[in-house]
């Protein structure tokens, strides 16, 4: 009869075998090539000292703009959301700030 530590690692390698991996809805992973725009998106913002959650934009941050016919006008869209999200009550929205991968800047 072989012993319970040998069983155990048998059963442990036969599900080793059987499990590569899990997806996590609305998590799926993304792959960049270098200098690639990468999307960054905008949350509610929470507080200690307050109960209610703002959106990003109702403080003073800087707004996405676009031009249109010479004048800059607003662009903040949401994003699609998940159900986790809606009922969670997360608001994402895009930002105005422009990141690539794997290139390093610093500020002029």
């Amino acid at each position: 009869m072989p012993s319970k530590p040998l069983v155990l690692l048998l059963v442990l390698a036969i599900f080793s075998l059987t499990v590569s991996g899990f997806y996590l809805p609305g998590v799926a992973p993304a792959e960049y090539q270098d200098g690639e725009p990468i999307d960054l998106s905008v949350n509610k913002l929470t507080s200690v000292h307050t109960q209610l959650p703002l959106r990003y934009y109702d403080l003073p941050f800087c707004r996405p703009y676009r031009t249109e016919d010479g004048k800059l006008v607003e662009d903040i869209q949401d994003a699609r959301e998940n159900l986790g999200e809606i009922l969670l009550g997360d608001v994402i929205e895009n930002s105005p700030y422009m990141v690539r991968f794997i290139v390093a800047r610093t500020s002029p």
